[in-house]
């Protein structure tokens, strides 16, 4: 039977990432969120922001290669209200 850490760590992997990325001054800088549903994560890609972003869905391997291991760990939960 699984505990509670080990059904909490399935979650973590195969929960859906986003990963906001841009090019600032020599530099990319990312912003990484996590959502839920693919809905939400769709949702959150083709709105549009302010910033010049590039947006892509991901996984959490993938977001850890791009983004860096600390910025998935602590990734912004997803929030539509917000943007």
């Amino acid at each position: 039977m699984a505990t509670n850490k080990e059904h909490e760590s399935k979650n973590m992997k195969n929960m859906i990432y986003g990963v906001s990325s841009r090019y600032s001054f020599g530099q990319w800088e990312h912003v990484v969120f996590h959502f839920n549903d693919m809905d939400s994560a769709q949702k959150w890609l083709h709105t549009e922001g302010c910033n010049f972003c590039e947006r892509e869905i991901m996984n959490k391997t993938e977001a850890i290669k791009l983004a860096g291991f600390e910025a998935v760990k602590y990734a912004l939960e997803y929030d539509e209200y917000d943007f």
